[in-house]
């Protein structure tokens, strides 16, 4: 039984990796492991009682939804390590385990999830609505409701970390919820786009194009991530419009996601910035200071983090010159910190120890990389699966994302390129191909440059 239970969990870990924050998922949920299937309930083994009541208190929900999916099972309860000997003694798991081998429950595939390319952290129910983006939301908040009615197309714009991304996701996912089975939801990154295109162009395969068209010009709902990197691409752009031209003919909604307003992207046709503001334009802008306390309130409460209330008006106005990403990377910090210095709650004294050296730590605050979220980074940046990033397959949208992936890693974490060949199962002289190659890039094309510093953004976020 214990091998069942251990291949179910690994498959409910990728779904709870999606909903939870990296931290939250590498503390509390990843500690956890399922021993026994008893009275409908799957019941698992936490290290020791704070991790318990983080797991009750914080993640029941997502932790019940992933249940449901992999074990068919809808509720579940929690023992701690210093139970778990008597615990098995007392119903006989390995007995049980071969007795009951036949009557285990089979694995659930949901094969809806498959057609829904958006992450399901980002949603409406998650975006903290504030004044400086009260009429962006309400907009993106219509057009879900409404798609291919109002506000068609939208054109949202706004610096890096302020979420974008997450409006793009939450109007896909809340049609997704709203409209299942009944909608083709389409969502790339312009980068995915034009990679896609230039390989068809490469190839000159006739079905491959119409397979590029089919995808692209038979959605419902169509959503383009930053489509600043169209800039200076004449034949990628030329396709752009006729797709944009056959969707909004045929009333299909279209939203896209920029850095800055339609007319000054540089390097963009006229008639295709012409389209992008036919619909409505609408930027999202920083956080004030009271849209600062809801999102640290929404990151704690999300994150499963403990912080004293009296702190976070301080929160606020130290964090005036960061975006949303930093504001939680900051977060994440200040809970680490206190971890460490085992305390279960952020209070006065963790935070006067953070800004014991202020600028130092405003500057490196939130941005800290790790190996993961690199791979999540590209993995998201360029519409892949972990396994696609790792496994054999060599397209060139594949080995451009690994050559970043590399790149980071070397850059972000220190890690001699002998370590990241083996991890990607390359011998050495790849990763220096691969750095060196990024590099270069950086170097001699601004475009590839903005795209270098946006990964690097998520990368730390």
């Amino acid at each position: 039984m214990q091998n069942f239970l251990d291949k179910q969990w690994a498959q409910a870990l990728g779904d709870l990796e999606q909903t939870i924050s990296a931290i939250g998922f590498d503390m509390w949920i990843k500690t956890m492991r399922p021993i026994n299937i008893e009275d409908d309930n799957l019941v698992f083994v936490c290290g020791n009682e704070m991790a318990m009541n983080v797991v009750l208190r914080s993640f029941s929900k997502q932790i019940l939804e992933a249940i449901k999916t992999h074990f068919k099972l809808d509720k579940f309860k929690v023992i701690l390590e210093s139970e778990k000997d008597e615990y098995i003694e007392k119903h006989h798991l390995v007995e049980k385990s071969e007795k009951n081998k036949e009557e285990l429950p089979k694995a659930v595939t949901n094969e809806e999830e498959l057609t829904n390319p958006l992450n399901p952290k980002y949603t409406f129910d998650n975006f903290v609505v504030g004044t400086t983006n009260s009429l962006i939301y309400a907009a993106t908040r219509s057009v879900a409701e409404n798609p291919g009615k109002r506000f068609n197309p939208l054109f949202i714009y706004g610096g890096v970390g302020l979420g974008k991304t997450h409006l793009l996701h939450a109007i896909g996912n809340y049609i997704w919820d709203t409209k299942r089975g009944k909608v083709k939801i389409v969502y790339s990154t312009s980068e995915n786009f034009t990679n896609e295109f230039l390989e068809i162009l490469k190839n000159n395969k006739e079905k491959s194009t119409i397979e590029f068209r089919k995808k692209y010009r038979h959605a419902d709902v169509l959503l383009i991530d930053d489509v600043q990197f169209f800039a200076d691409k004449k034949k990628v752009q030329e396709e752009f419009f006729n797709t944009f031209n056959d969707l909004f003919a045929a009333n299909k909604q279209i939203i896209i996601a920029s850095d800055r307003p339609p007319k000054e992207i540089f390097g963009i046709e006229e008639r295709l910035s012409s389209r992008f503001s036919q619909g409505l334009v609408q930027d999202i802008q920083k956080p004030d200071f009271e849209t600062r306390v809801m999102i640290i309130k929404k990151k704690i409460e999300l994150n499963g983090y403990k912080f004293d209330e009296n702190i976070i008006p301080t929160l606020a106005e130290r964090f005036e010159k960061f975006n949303i990403r930093e504001i939680e990377g900051a977060l994440n910090k200040l809970y680490v910190i206190a971890n460490l210095s085992g305390k279960y709650e952020v209070d006065a004294e963790i935070l006067n120890e953070a800004f014991a050296h202020s600028h130092e730590f405003e500057a490196k605050v939130g941005r800290v990389a790790t190996q993961e979220k690199i791979i999540e980074a590209i993995c998201i940046k360029f519409n892949l699966k972990r396994d696609e990033l790792f496994g054999k397959r060599r397209t060139k949208e594949i080995a451009e994302a690994r050559q970043y992936c590399i790149y980071l890693m070397w850059r972000k974490l220190d890690i001699p390129l002998t370590s990241i060949a083996k991890l990607f199962n390359r011998d050495h002289a790849t990763a220096i191909h691969a750095r060196d190659k990024v590099m270069e890039l950086i170097k001699t094309d601004p475009t590839i440059k903005k795209l270098v510093e946006e990964l690097e953004d998520l990368v730390v976020h």
